[in-house]
């Protein structure tokens, strides 16, 4: 306990625990290909990760400016049904997509940093309701209590400090408390960090809690519930893993282009780069260590306890903006980008022994 709040400590190694699985196989069951013709003549030829419903039908993001349409649904099959949700500055429209969710009813959250809303579609595609928010929140997720979850970006140019902020707000958009902090480097001393180059702060919302992870932590997620009362920590030992010189070179190449541009370099990556949580309350980290396979990472795997019990390497392609994996249904949804440059859902069966 600190202060009240219960830690779990884990360390190292997965801990065998009695009735708990100690092996994850997964099994492929399809994949959908951004390079299907089908796909390439309803403009989707870049995907981006939505999620997925409680029938197993699969939203994507279409982030292809040219395309008219946002939202791309797919059976459970990986069949194309439909799209909806134009691009616009209009009623029911989307400039930007900054989340994207789906609520235990099945309804589709959308927010658009944009415009600053919020959209509610039903999962056919139907607008059901739109909600203008404060502007100075970057993205704002509502919650299943009436209140919301948002990003803040704070700034004090008087001295130099700039930070990111997690806040709870009220029905009508009012700050009620601020639950996390990431402090950003200077840009005016340090310039744009090159890798990774997002700052590791994330929330995930998942069946009454809040998840949050926070680089400034090291390997330590804290749950709070709607209200935002912290109720747990989830702490484990790690290994730093070290930026690779070759990434290095080759993001200073790509930057040498831009005059005036500063960038600089951790030497060791953030603790971990995300984390997801399936339906059964499981959390799964996806760690910088390499996995087993070209392309692959470990990720840490989490009990509903915080108990670490399993480590497991698979490929994703590992860019934090929209969480390129979902778990749901006992089923692995990973997004991949291909040789091509084309990217791909490899959907897999979870088997746990």
């Amino acid at each position: 306990m600190e202060d009240g709040v219960e830690v779990i400590i884990n360390h190292l190694e997965p801990y065998k625990i009695e009735g708990e699985p100690n092996e994850l196989i997964l099994e492929e069951e399809f994949r959908i290909d951004s390079s299907r013709s089908d796909l390439v003549k309803a403009e989707l030829s870049d995907l981006s990760m939505g999620d997925i419903d409680s029938d197993g039908n699969i939203y994507f993001v279409n982030s292809i400016r040219k395309s008219e349409k946002i939202i791309y649904k797919f059976n459970k099959k990986g069949e194309f049904i439909t799209c909806f949700c134009r691009k616009g500055q209009g009623p029911g429209e989307i400039q930007w997509v900054s989340y994207f969710g789906i609520e235990a009813n099945n309804n589709i959250i959308i927010s658009d940093h944009n415009s600053k809303k919020i959209l509610l579609f039903d999962r056919d595609g139907k607008l059901i309701q739109e909600t203008h928010y404060n502007p100075i929140y970057d993205t704002i997720v509502p919650l299943e209590n009436g209140k919301y979850l948002a990003y803040q970006f704070f700034t004090d140019l008087s001295r130099k400090t700039f930070s990111r902020n997690i806040v709870l707000c009220n029905s009508i958009f009012e700050e009620i408390k601020k639950l996390d902090t990431c402090k950003v480097p200077d840009p005016f001393k340090l310039g744009r960090r090159g890798a990774p180059l997002n700052a590791v702060f994330l929330f995930v919302v998942s069946k009454g809690k809040i998840y949050v992870g926070n680089e400034d932590r090291g390997y330590e997620i804290f749950i709070y519930d709607l209200n935002g009362n912290l109720l747990k920590k989830i702490r484990k030992e790690y290994e730093s893993v070290k930026i690779p010189e070759k990434l290095i070179k080759e993001r200073r190449k790509r930057y040498e282009g831009t005059p005036g541009l500063k960038v600089f370099f951790p030497v060791y990556y953030p603790a971990f780069n995300f984390f997801i949580i399936d339906d059964e309350g499981r959390l799964y980290v996806r760690t910088w260590e390499k996995g087993e396979n070209a392309g692959e990472y470990i990720f840490d795997i989490f009990n509903p306890d915080g108990i670490f019990i399993m480590r497991k390497s698979m490929k994703t392609s590992g860019f934090p903006v929209f969480i390129e994996a979902r778990v749901n249904n006992n089923r692995l949804y990973c997004l991949r980008e291909k040789e091509s440059g084309y990217k791909e859902l490899v959907v897999y069966k979870m088997i746990w022994k």
